[in-house]
This record gives C-alpha cells, sequence and structure tokens, in this order.
C-alpha cells in the first residue's frame, strides 16, 4: 500500500505542475502568439491523433492491465504477452493509416471549407499517432508494475515544456508557424524514448517472435483486446467528438475559443486521472482475487473524495472566471468560449461523483456491457452535437457533452447496482453537495475589487477557508480531517 500511496502523491505533484504549464500554454502563451484558427489547427491536429488512438492501440491499456496478474511470475509468459500486444498494434496502426489514406476525400467532405487547411497536414497526424501508439504500450507496462511517475512526467510535464519552449521561438521569430507544427512529433517523440528506455532498465523485456506458452490464452485475449478497442474508441471519440464537430460545423477559429474555454473546465477533473491510473491495477487486482468488499469501500471512498476535491475546483474557477478570462491575452477574441466552462465543469463534476464505475466494469467479467454502454454513448454524443452545434454553436456542444455523459454514468450506475450490489453514493455525497452550494452563494457577497490578481487571490482566499471549515467540520471525511490536523497541529 505504501508504494500506492507514494506513487499517488506523485503523480498529483506532477499532474498539477502538468497543469501549470498547461495554464500557461493553453492561457497565456497560445492566445498572446497564435490567431484562435492556428489554435485550432494544433488542437485539432492532436484530438484527431487521440480519437484514432483506441483503434491503433487494440485496447492495449486495459487488456495488459487485465491479464498481467496471471503472467506477472513468468518471465517467459510476460515476455511473449509484450510481444502480442505490440504485433497487434502495428498490424492496428498499419490498417488505420492505410483506410485513412484511402478515404481521405470522403473524410473531407465532412468538413467546412474553413477547416480544410488541416488536411494539408494529415502527415503530422500519422507521426504523432505512431509515437502515442507505442507510447500506450509502455504506459501500459509500466502502470501494470505500479509505476506511474514517469509516464505522468512524460505526458504531462515534457510534452507541454516542450510546447512552451515551441511557441517561446515563434515569438521571438526564430522558427515559423509551419515549424512549429513539424516539432509536435518530435516532442512526443522524446516523450516515449523515455518511457522506453525506462521500462527497459526496470525490467529487461524482449520482443519474441515464438509465443508457444501463451498460445492457450490467445483467444481469451484477443476476445477482450476487441471489445477494450471498442470501449477506448468510445471514450475517446465522447472525450473528443464535440472539437471535431466545432471543427466541422463552425471552423478552427471557434475550434481555439472553444478548446481554450474546455481546457478551463478539464482541470476539475485532473485528481480522476491520478486516482484512476493507479487503481487500475489494484481493481484487476482484487477483482482475480473476489475481494468485493475491498473494491466497495474504495467505490465509495473515490466518489466522495473525488467530488469532494471536484466542487472546491469548480468554485474556484466559476467563482474568478470573469477575471481568468480577462487574463487571457486577446482577451476579447476568448470571451465568448466563457459559458462553455460552466458546462463542461459540471459534466466532469458527475464524472467525478460516479467514481470509478467505467474501471470496475472494464476489469470485471461484465466487460462486454462497458463497451455496449459507451457505444451508445458515442452515438448519443454525436447525435447530441448533430443538433446542438448548428442551433446553439459551441455552448450546443457543451450542452451535448453534459447529457450525453449524465446519459452514461446514470446506466453504468444501475448495471453496477444490479450485478455488485454496490452505489458510490451515500448521505455524506449530499452534504457535500450542500456545502458546496452553500459556499457559492456565500461567494456571491464577497466584494470586487480593481486589480484582476489581488481579486483572485482574496476571493480564493476566503472561499478555500470557508469550504475546508465546512468539510473539517461536517466530519464526512476522516481521512481528510487527520490530514488537515496534522497540518495545523503538527
Amino acid at each position: 500500500m505504501g508504494k500506492v500511496l507514494k506513487q499517488s502523491f506523485w503523480t498529483t505533484i506532477i499532474i498539477y505542475f502538468g497543469v501549470l504549464l498547461g495554464f500557461v500554454n493553453s492561457l497565456i502563451l497560445f492566445p498572446n502568439y497564435l490567431s484562435t484558427e492556428q489554435i485550432g489547427l494544433i488542437r485539432q491536429i492532436i484530438s484527431a491523433s487521440s480519437i484514432l488512438l483506441p483503434l491503433t492501440t487494440f485496447g492495449v491499456s486495459a487488456t495488459y492491465l487485465k491479464f498481467y496478474p496471471n503472467f506477472k511470475n513468468d518471465n517467459r509468459l510476460k515476455n511473449e504477452f509484450l510481444s502480442i500486444q505490440f504485433f497487434l498494434i502495428i498490424i492496428s496502426f498499419v490498417i488505420i493509416c492505410s483506410l485513412l489514406i484511402l478515404f481521405s476525400d470522403n473524410i473531407k467532405d465532412l468538413f467546412t471549407e474553413k477547416s480544410q487547411i488541416f488536411f494539408n497536414y494529415y502527415h503530422i497526424v500519422f507521426s504523432i499517432l505512431l509515437i502515442m501508439t507505442l507510447s500506450t504500450l509502455f504506459e501500459a507496462y509500466l502502470r501494470a508494475r505500479y509505476d506511474i511517475i514517469l509516464t505522468n512526467f512524460s505526458n504531462g510535464i515534457l510534452n507541454r515544456f516542450l510546447t512552451s519552449i515551441s511557441i517561446i521561438l515563434l515569438s521571438f521569430s526564430i522558427i515559423t508557424f509551419e515549424k512549429l507544427l513539424l516539432f509536435q512529433a518530435p516532442i512526443y517523440l522524446l516523450g516515449l524514448l523515455l518511457i522506453f528506455f525506462y521500462s527497459y532498465k526496470k525490467e529487461n523485456f524482449s520482443i519474441l517472435f515464438r509465443l508457444n506458452k501463451i498460445k492457450k490464452y490467445i483467444n481469451e485475449i484477443t476476445n477482450y483486446s476487441i471489445f477494450s478497442i471498442l470501449n477506448s474508441f468510445g471514450n475517446i471519440l465522447v472525450m473528443n467528438v464535440d472539437i471535431l464537430m466545432v471543427t466541422a460545423f463552425l471552423g478552427l477559429s471557434e475550434t481555439g475559443i472553444y478548446t481554450t474555454a474546455f481546457y478551463i473546465g478539464l482541470m476539475i477533473a485532473i485528481p480522476r486521472r491520478a486516482i484512476a491510473q493507479i487503481s487500475i491495477p489494484v481493481i484487476s487486482e482484487n477483482i482475480k482475487e473476489n475481494n468485493f468488499n475491498k473494491i466497495e469501500e474504495n467505490y465509495k471512498l473515490v466518489s466522495l473524495h473525488l467530488l469532494l476535491v471536484g466542487i472546491f475546483i469548480y468554485l474556484l474557477i466559476i467563482i474568478n472566471l470573469n477575471d481568468i478570462f480577462y487574463l487571457i491575452p486577446n482577451s476579447q477574441n476568448f470571451i465568448s468560449g466563457k459559458n462553455v466552462v460552466y458546462i463542461i465543469g459540471l459534466a466532469k463534476l458527475v464524472t467525478m461523483a460516479f467514481s470509478l464505475n467505467g474501471e470496475l466494469i472494464m476489469m470485471s467479467k461484465y466487460f462486454k456491457f462497458n463497451v455496449i454502454t459507451i457505444l451508445i454513448l458515442a452515438v448519443l454524443s454525436i447525435i447530441l452535437n448533430y443538433q446542438l452545434i448548428p442551433k446553439f454553436g459551441m455552448i450546443g456542444a457543451a450542452y451535448a457533452s453534459l447529457i450525453s455523459i449524465l446519459i452514461f454514468n446514470l446506466i453504468k450506475l444501475i448495471f453496477i447496482k444490479l450485478k455488485m450490489k454496490i452505489l458510490p453514493f451515500s448521505n455524506k455525497t449530499i452534504i457535500v453537495i450542500f456545502i458546496g452550494l452553500l459556499t457559492y452563494f456565500l461567494s456571491i457577497y464577497i466584494p470586487n475589487l480593481e486589480n484582476l490578481f489581488i481579486n483572485i487571490l482574496l476571493k480564493s482566499t476566503l472561499i478555500s477557508i470557508f469550504y475546508i471549515i465546512l468539510v473539517y467540520k461536517s466530519k464526512i471525511s476522516p481521512e481528510f480531517n487527520i490530514i488537515l490536523s496534522r497540518i495545523i497541529f503538527p
């Protein structure tokens, strides 16, 4: 358990430092030195790579974590298992890229004329996609061994830091925007090399061509991988379909505004990412050992604490939202995305409150149901975006995300209750929501100061003190109270 706590602690630190870098990139450097269309183009290239990633990785993230406990005590089996995953993702990558090239003209017809420039950079998408595909395999390799610090450093800090450097080089006219786009692939490549060599140093693996020992597991692995592909693709599609459809309907400039606002709302869900990364291997181990009492205990604790943290971050963002947008360079170009933050923030709160329900189902024998629901969600999300974006613009895309995510999580909640007889909620959930609402209403009476920085500092400090006192006095989280007591009375 000590190793898990250590990994969680350092991962959280790394992720939040990465958030700071992301804040600098998305809300300061990008708006200051790039047009909204250029921002939209960069985001679109990354989103296109991300949305294709589940197809090229052949479900390796979930599959590796699901089956690794069965092979971890046999070196030959571990190497054969890694080899199968490697060959599958290479074959998948070749197939997907071939199809994209073959049907490129048909895909172009789906996008507005304002977004056609994106197709001039197809080769960058393929390069980043290949690097991401290989990175995913070795990230799963390390996560199965409860080692997530370096992968989070690579994805959360290194990539963003190098992106910051490239923007600064652009600002001094050392490179052009065209070169900046070309630098995206080497930025991701450096992270891949770091993860690869660290993985090899941690445990000398081999890619084998003779797969004798693992033959009897191949059908089971392949079957699970296929469902894992569909699940991962659905998840990524849901996370990126609004960006893709905003580009298709409204153009790259609107995409730049939307993704900037989206990033602010995305900060709310960052704690969930840290907890999920280290919890999935634990869930897999507990399911293998049929330890459902431990699963239920963690299920409720994760929901409560994610909601506690999520509401707190959401309050800090919406209370300071006007000042945050005024701090963005060329803020007049981005202010139209302000209302997107409120709705995307609520969508992220919904996901956090429902705990690790998707991960729990995916690691269990009911994994096929997770695939069904994610595909339903993907279709629902596309339909809602198709209906709402033309009518309401960016705000329609945000509402589509909120409605889809709420329905999706309710379906999974009902299923887990019926099959596993557990729920993530308790009376404490209502208390947390009440504390959040009370804190928000009290924040309305905090006076506004002329200086933006002092105003943000004052509001954030007062809200933090009030929220923490209410949570402490309510005693809804003994773990939180113990930590706070140690800080105040060391």
